[in-house]
C-alpha cells in the first residue's frame, strides 16, 4: 500500500471531521466546547482547543498537533481516532437522489449522504475480509422502460432472473442483499424522508428510513408496507433504463409499478381479484395485504392500473381515504400487522468474522458501532 502523504492525510481528516460532526449535530463551537469540558484538567491541551483549529482543521490547512488533541476530538465526536484519519476506500459511482417527500434541508440530507458513506465503506470493507462479496447482474439496460407496461416487464424478468416465482417475497432486503444489493438504513424523520438510492462501484445501494415505530395514526409514519414498496421503487430507479426525456412525475410513477409488481405481480393479482369489479372489500385488502406485504393504496391502485375497477371507484376510494370523517377506516385500511424487516447481513458477516478469529473484538465492535463490553453481551463464546 502506497504511504499516505501528509497533504492526503489532511485532506481525509477535514472530510472525516467534518462529517462526524455534523453526524452528532454539533457546530463547531460546540464541538469545542465539549473538547473544553473533556481538557480542562489539562491546561496545555485546554489552550490549544478553539474553533479556529477546529475550522482550520476541516478546511484541510491544518493536522492536528499531537495525539492528545486527536483523541480529545474523537471522545466529543463518540468516534475514534482511526475512523477520523482512514482512507476513503469506495467509489460512489453517481449522486444520491431525494425524491418525493424529500422535505430534509440541505444540511440534512449532506448528514444522510456521509452516513450512507461511512456505511457502505464498512459493508464493503467486511465483504472484503470474509470473501462473501456477492455479485449483482440486474440492469435491464436492454429494456426501454417509456410506459407502465415496460416497466412491469422489468420486474417479471427480475423475479424470473431471481427465482423468485408468483408468490409473496417474505423478506424482500433479505432478497436484495443475498443478491449484490447493499441496503443502508439511517434514522431520520420519516416525515422528511422515506428512502434514496445510488450505485457504488457498479453496486445497487438502497437506503431506507430505519423508522422503528409505526403508528397508523400518523400519516407520516413509515409501515413495513410502505417500506417494501420504497425498497423495490428505490432499487427500479437504479436498474432500469429510463430515457432521460422522461418526466420526473412520470420516472416515480414508472418505478412505484415496478415496485408494486415486484411486491404482486399482475398475473397473481388477477387470479385472486379477477379481471373485473364493481368493488373491492376491506376484508379482501387486508387478506392481500398481509400475505404480499403491500399496503391497502397500492393494491386499489394496481386494480385501477389493469383494468380491474374504473376509474370513479378508485377515485371514490381515494376521497374516502383521505376525508377525516372516515377515520376509522384509514386506520384499518393502513394499519399493519407485519413485522418491520431491517437489514441484517452486515452484522452476520462482522459475527462470522469475529468468530473465525479473522478481526478482533475491538475491530467487531468499532464496526458495529458498539462498545467493546456492548459487543461481549452478544457473544455466547
Amino acid at each position: 500500500m502506497a504511504k499516505i502523504t501528509l497533504n492526503e492525510l489532511k485532506q481525509t481528516f477535514a472530510r472525516r471531521l467534518r462529517v462526524a460532526r455534523l453526524m452528532c449535530g454539533l457546530s463547531q463551537a460546540e464541538l469545542v466546547a465539549k473538547m473544553k469540558e473533556l481538557a480542562e484538567d489539562f491546561p496545555a491541551l485546554y489552550k490549544s482547543v478553539s474553533t479556529t483549529a477546529v475550522e482550520r482543521y476541516e478546511n484541510a490547512v491544518m493536522f492536528p498537533e499531537n495525539s492528545s488533541i486527536l483523541v480529545t476530538l474523537a471522545e466529543a465526536l463518540n468516534t475514534n481516532v482511526d475512523n477520523l484519519t482512514r482512507q476513503f476506500t469506495i467509489r460512489i459511482d453517481k449522486d444520491f437522489s431525494f425524491r418525493k417527500k424529500s422535505k430534509l434541508g440541505k444540511k440534512r440530507i449532506d448528514v444522510v449522504k456521509m452516513k450512507v458513506q461511512q456505511g457502505i465503506e464498512k459493508y464493503v470493507e467486511i465483504e472484503r475480509i470474509t470473501g462473501d462479496e456477492p455479485k449483482f447482474d440486474a440492469f435491464f439496460n436492454n429494456i426501454v422502460v417509456k410506459k407502465a407496461e415496460d416497466a412491469r416487464l422489468v420486474a417479471n424478468e427480475l423475479r424470473k432472473k431471481w427465482n423468485l416465482g408468483d408468490g409473496p417475497i417474505s423478506q424482500p432486503i433479505v432478497v436484495l442483499e443475498e443478491h449484490g444489493v447493499k441496503v443502508i438504513e439511517v434514522e431520520e424523520d420519516p416525515e422528511l424522508f422515506d428512502g434514496t438510492s445510488t450505485i457504488v462501484e457498479g453496486l445497487p445501494v438502497v437506503v431506507l428510513n430505519k423508522c422503528e415505530s409505526f403508528s397508523p395514526e400518523s400519516k407520516h409514519t413509515f409501515s413495513p408496507e410502505r417500506r417494501n414498496l420504497t425498497l423495490f421503487h428505490e432499487l427500479g430507479h437504479q436498474i432500469m433504463n429510463i430515457p432521460d426525456d422522461v418526466s420526473d412525475k412520470e420516472k416515480e410513477n414508472l418505478c412505484n409499478v415496478f415496485a408494486n409488481e415486484m411486491l404482486i405481480p399482475s398475473n397473481t393479482f388477477l387470479n385472486i381479484f379477477g379481471n373485473k369489479r364493481q368493488a373491492i372489500t376491506i376484508v379482501e385488502l387486508k387478506d392481500v395485504q398481509r400475505t404480499f406485504g403491500i399496503s391497502a393504496r397500492a393494491l386499489m391502485m394496481k386494480a385501477y392500473q389493469l383494468g380491474v375497477i374504473n376509474k370513479s371507484r378508485y377515485v371514490g376510494f381515494c376521497i374516502k381515504m383521505n376525508d377525516p370523517a372516515n377515520e376509522r377506516l384509514r386506520k384499518t385500511l393502513d394499519g399493519s400487522s407485519m413485522p418491520c424487516e431491517h437489514t441484517s447481513r452486515y452484522e452476520r458477516l462482522v459475527f462470522r468474522a469475529l468468530s473465525s478469529e479473522t478481526i478482533t473484538t475491538s475491530k467487531a465492535a468499532e464496526m458495529l458501532d458498539i462498545s467493546v463490553s456492548e459487543l461481549r453481551d452478544k457473544l455466547i463464546f
